[in-house]
């Protein structure tokens, strides 16, 4: 087949790939056409290296199955980097460039049995085609032989308004509140138009249309946030007075108005779903929730929550959100009750393959693989991706910053935990990001602030670690009788509580140098 760009990649029936001219250059390695030809057939063809090792060499050892990477990538960027870089890389991730590649099975009305005669001696390969082969199948069969509807119900125009006087100053800040206005409608996939509508086409009744005002009054200013429907009816508004010289201000009212712009498209988008999209809708809020605020949901209901929405619909995030469920069983040391790790981590996984440019998924996998596998690098490459996908999003820098603690790198750990409280100020989620805050203080020396950020998570929320971290940072300043208090409330969450218990490898401290310092705390204060 020709095509105006430098490569096609045939997927359906017997695997190809071709250049401009039509003449086949398929690679000789059958594990490189394979490589190719599952980043052909990924959503937004890109895929992450560590999910293709264990597709493609998942019976060779980690370091093993990274180097037979690399040697393949070196093949196929031989092959097809040239004028163009088609194929690329970075530490994390591996993607094919879609403005010079075509591919077959994208094209309208293709139909055909999915790489036709081709298998390998993976297991992890073969599930994988199978489980594609069955999604194009059903594709054909819901939509017939076209692609689904694209065009949405609703649309979101996103207008800045500022006096033809207004200065430099608030210009700038009127662009950032759109930004981030942008952003927030993003993360939770609403489609944004931003300005004009030519490209589009006029506003319809059903879009809504958000309008951001800035005007000078005085020394001072007024933000304001309004949004209308498509025959001009307000549906919501709201008005903050600024400073226009207190940019840490500024910024503190823009992430609450973002914040409250994003709650009431998120209640407005509910609405419209019905049946099985609202019974998934309602129960992955409802486990986010459980997640974000410990102690207010048991994970055996933030399990039946996970379980709920993936029978409803099948997301990466409803996976994500399942095997958190576990994993919290697991760090309230009821794991006899979850699943093993195989299972749990399958969870993960699944959910990386079903959305993997999905920051929030991203967060939660990566955390899995450092808090249940110890795969410090891993996960610190996945939490950065989701912060690099949702940098406005205070649950990824969460699980960003214990990554970072995780990893030793406590100073950057703090900043990261400090924007997660920024971000997740005046939001259900605030307590969870002041005890990770106390979590990366305590590991960088700084018990005060620790203590302060934990005392101040806990008049909100009981979580297991951050008693256990405060008990600790007690212990290290020598207040003995605070750190007692604490001790005895980790004892009555958990009466065999030892010192044998807390050596275990078994119990979940991951990183060594926080392991040690609860040992010295608990052994100061007398556990045996």
């Amino acid at each position: 087949m020709r095509s105006s760009r430098p490569f096609s990649v045939k997927v359906l029936g017997a695997f190809d790939l071709v250049d401009r001219s039509g003449r086949s250059i398929r690679p000789a390695g059958r594990k490189d056409c394979a490589l190719i030809a599952m980043l052909a057939l990924t959503r937004n063809h890109r895929q992450t290296r560590t999910w293709l090792q264990d597709k493609l060499w998942g019976d060779r050892g980690p370091a093993q199955a990274a180097a037979s990477l690399r040697q393949s990538l070196t093949t196929l960027r031989t092959l097809l980097n040239g004028e163009n870089e088609v194929l690329s890389a970075d530490r994390t991730w591996i993607w094919l460039e879609r403005n010079h590649v075509d591919f077959d099975h994208l094209a309208p009305g293709c139909h055909g049995e999915i790489l036709r005669g081709f298998d390998l001696r993976e297991e992890g390969f073969n599930d994988w085609l199978r489980q594609t082969r069955s999604e194009f199948e059903m594709r054909g069969l819901r939509w017939g032989l076209t692609e689904p509807p694209s065009q949405p119900d609703r649309r979101w125009y996103v207008h800045l308004s500022m006096s033809p006087a207004a200065d430099e100053g608030l210009s700038e800040i009127g662009e950032c509140l759109v930004e981030r206005i942008i952003e927030a409608l993003s993360i939770i996939g609403l489609p944004v138009v931003i300005g004009a509508e030519r490209d589009c086409g006029p506003v319809r009744a059903t879009d809504l249309v958000t309008r951001v005002r800035i005007l000078r009054m005085g020394s001072a200013g007024s933000l304001s946030l309004s949004v209308t429907d498509g025959f001009g009816s307000l549906k919501w508004q709201v008005r903050r007075e600024i400073a226009p010289k207190r940019w840490y201000e500024i910024r503190n009212v823009q992430y609450e108005i973002v914040h409250l712009l994003q709650d009431f498209a998120i209640r407005i988008e509910a609405k419209s779903l019905k049946g099985a999209q609202w019974s998934a809708h309602a129960n992955r809020c409802q486990a986010l929730l459980g997640m974000l605020v410990p102690g207010s949901m048991m994970p055996r209901d933030i399990i039946g929550c996970g379980e709920a929405a993936l029978a409803a619909e099948e997301t990466g995030l409803s996976h994500a959100l399942l095997g958190i469920g576990h994993l919290l069983q697991l760090n309230d040391r009821k794991g006899h009750l979850a699943p093993d790790s195989h299972q749990v981590m399958e969870c993960f996984r699944t959910a990386i393959r079903l959305s993997p440019e999905n920051g929030l998924t991203l967060a939660m996998a990566g955390h899995s693989y450092g808090f249940l596998l110890h795969d410090l690098e891993r996960n610190l490459a996945l939490t950065k991706e989701a912060v690099r996908l949702l940098p406005g999003h205070g649950a990824c820098w969460i699980f960003y910053a214990i990554a970072l603690t995780y990893c030793g790198k406590a100073g950057e750990a703090v900043r990261a935990a400090r924007t997660a409280v920024l971000l997740c100020r005046g939001t259900v989620a605030q307590a969870f990001a002041l005890a990770i805050e106390q979590f990366a203080n305590l590991m960088a020396g700084q018990i005060r602030r620790a203590i302060q950020s934990g005392e101040a998570s806990l008049e909100h929320i009981l979580f297991r670690p951050t008693i256990m971290d405060l008990m600790t940072g007690y212990a290290l300043l020598g207040e003995t009788s605070k750190g007692r208090d604490k001790l005895n409330a980790l004892i009555t969450r958990e009466p065999d509580l030892s010192i044998d218990m807390l050596r275990s490898s078994d119990y979940p401290i991951v990183n060594p140098a926080h392991r040690e310092l609860t040992l010295h705390a608990a052994r100061t204060l007398g556990l045996k």
